[in-house]
């Protein structure tokens, strides 16, 4: 049995690297060296697959401005990412299961996500603070978005929730100044506290002037908006409720109340970022193939 601890890894650059050891034949990146800007990290390192980037690994890493991640990669621990402050983009691999709380929290340049297949919760403050970040597409396997997950994502216009999605936890969607409607699917079972549609002030919270709650009639989202005096539109009986478009085999559905301006926006948006990430990917398997 191997077992290294704290080895150094260097790339090309000699300022730069990650730090990382190797239990029970499993290699685990556990921090970096220098001031990297670039990062590659490898499949094998040592004769030995990378199943993990551990908690805290890059944490305040202020110079990072990308990684690429393996597709041998299961798990990214708590605050492995916090305020990578010039992270730009991230391709987490659909290998990953299990992100940990605060991942990348205050990543206040990253701009482009795209989150693995098999994840089943978006962790609490896991993208809290990413105030470049857009437009995010939640898997369809995602059950829970956790407490502050996307709070104070002040860029945020456009979002696509799972339809397996039972729960929005408690600001979930908080100071999410840019947001200003969000489609919530029958699936939703439990909308926690100012979880969307609230903004801070001086003296604590307020729903935005609006905000649009958009479901069906019968649903949690419609009790959501009825509680916090939001808007709340009906589009579950409509037929044109949603347009859909599938953009590497996923679905996104946008209301049909704003396919004339607001939609084809959010489609667009999505649609370039999902071809970035899906050409990152395919660019990786190419390196890998090689």
């Amino acid at each position: 049995m191997k077992n290294f601890s704290s080895t150094v890894y260097t790339t090309d650059d000699a300022k730069s690297g990650y730090t990382y050891s190797i239990i029970n034949n499993e290699a685990a990146i556990t921090g970096f060296s220098g001031e990297p800007t670039y990062i590659n990290i490898p499949e094998i390192i040592d004769g030995c697959r990378v199943t993990e980037i551990k908690e805290n690994s890059f944490y305040n890493c202020l110079t990072l401005k990308h990684i690429d991640i393996p597709e041998t990669v299961e798990k990214i621990g708590h605050h492995a990412f916090y305020a990578c402050l010039s992270l730009e983009n991230i391709v987490i691999p659909d290998s990953v299961t299990e992100i940990g709380m605060g991942s990348f929290c205050g990543c206040d340049s990253l701009r482009s996500v795209s989150l693995p297949e098999n994840l089943t919760e978006i962790p609490d403050s896991c993208f809290r603070s990413c105030t470049s970040l857009t437009n995010i597409i939640i898997p369809q396997n995602i059950e829970r978005i956790g407490e502050f997950c996307f709070s104070g994502c002040t860029s945020l216009m456009a979002v696509s929730i799972g339809d397996n999605t039972k729960s929005l936890d408690d600001c979930s969607f908080y100071m999410c100044s840019s947001l200003k409607n969000l489609y919530i699917p029958d699936s939703v079972e439990k909308i926690g506290s100012c979880a969307v549609g609230y903004i801070p002030t001086p003296e604590g919270s307020m729903t935005m002037d609006g905000f649009i709650v958009l479901g069906s009639k019968k649903s949690v989202a419609k009790k959501y908006a009825d509680e916090n005096n939001l808007t709340f539109e009906d589009v579950g009986n409509s037929l044109h409720a949603f347009a859909v478009q599938r953009i590497n085999g996923q679905r996104i559905t946008v209301p049909s109340v704003f396919v004339a301006g607001v939609a084809i926006l959010f489609v667009s948006a999505l649609f370039m970022t999902f071809s970035k990430t899906h050409n990152a990917k395919k660019n990786r398997k190419r390196k890998i193939k090689k």
